[in-house]
């Protein structure tokens, strides 16, 4: 991961102090933690992966999650 960050930001950026620098790898390291739980999902928003699961095996839910979509008439 240290060489995934180096070769991303060191090496294709210059930053004028170290804010921006901080600022940058704060940005990268987020992105890069919110894909891997995307990946693991198969790249499905998180309500979509629960209505999946929820599709697949109904025991391990108490509710229906479908019932619990707002919407304009809710």
């Amino acid at each position: 991961m240290n060489r995934t960050i180096k070769d991303a930001m060191v090496k294709t950026y210059h930053y004028d102090n170290l804010h921006s620098l901080k600022t940058q790898v704060l940005v990268f390291v987020t992105a890069y933690n919110f894909g891997k739980y995307l990946k693991t999902l198969q790249w499905w928003p998180p309500w979509q992966g629960i209505c999946g699961a929820w599709a697949k095996d109904q025991s391990k839910f108490r509710a229906n999650p479908h019932r619990f979509i707002l919407g304009p008439y809710t």
